[in-house]
């Protein structure tokens, strides 16, 4: 965990400062004034703006993050109103990253957000959003783009905070970059390979997620927020091989143990 380099709010005009402290005020006792002070001057890319990144970048900004990298290359649809908590009847047909970023704004306008409305296709593309950022989050819905993403924090020196849900099913760990890897761990077939045309068909095929219940995918989020605000305040946290397990309709729906 790096030290905080935050200069008392130097790097914010007087008013930006007063405004974020108002926003936060709330936060204190859960949190110490250095704490908050932290996650003040802290960086954070999350990639997926849909139903776990959404509800992960509204907790994180008004957590008050100090600067938010968001990208997603998708647009509204009807089917995301039953989860993502940006979405709603006349945002249809509008690009994610650019109507969260305009949203975020009014959630807390002191706080810096990068919008990128384009999908991770490749480790270049991930790691080009990714640079200079303290925290990776995972919003994403597929292995391949996951697999860019990991390998691009992991390149970066830069935690990867995963996430993935289904039906009334979940989970969330941090992927440190002197640790295992995400594709080591679920010992996918790319691991220490090539991602090529065939090897992008293959992964193409791998999960997929058809049916999720809103408050699934919404835990899950709020879960990799919580993550994310212990790893950056210098909390305990979990990460792989550990992770938290949600199965919401077992008598024990909340569990930390090894995939």
């Amino acid at each position: 965990m790096k030290k905080s380099h935050l200069k008392t709010g130097l790097s914010k005009s007087k008013k930006e400062y007063s405004l974020y402290k108002l926003i936060t005020s709330r936060n204190i006792g859960a949190l110490t004034e250095k704490e908050q002070d932290r996650l003040a001057d802290s960086k954070v890319a999350v990639i997926g703006c849909g139903g776990i990144g959404g509800i992960a970048i509204d907790l994180l900004a008004r957590t008050g993050i100090g600067e938010l990298t968001i990208a997603d290359g998708d647009v509204f649809e009807i089917s995301n109103l039953n989860r993502q908590i940006f979405s709603s009847y006349s945002y249809i047909g509008k690009n994610k990253a650019k109507a969260v970023e305009k949203r975020l704004k009014d959630i807390n306008p002191s706080i810096k957000v990068n919008a990128y409305d384009r999908f991770v296709d490749s480790e270049e593309s991930a790691s080009k959003i990714i640079k200079g950022m303290d925290l990776v989050v995972d919003g994403l819905d597929n292995v391949l783009s996951r697999i860019y993403v990991s390998r691009a924090a992991k390149d970066s020196q830069i935690p990867y905070v995963f996430g993935a849900a289904e039906k009334t099913r979940g989970y969330s760990t941090i992927f440190l970059p002197k640790e295992q890897s995400y594709e080591s761990l679920f010992v996918l077939p790319s691991n220490g390979k090539k991602i090529d045309s065939k090897m992008k068909e293959r992964l193409q095929k791998t999960g997929g997620c058809f049916s999720i219940l809103g408050i699934t995918a919404n835990l899950i989020g709020s879960i990799e927020a919580m993550q994310s605000v212990n790893y950056l305040t210098g909390k305990p946290f979990i990460s792989a091989p550990d992770f938290i397990h949600v199965s919401l309709t077992d008598s024990i729906p909340f569990r930390v143990a090894k995939i």
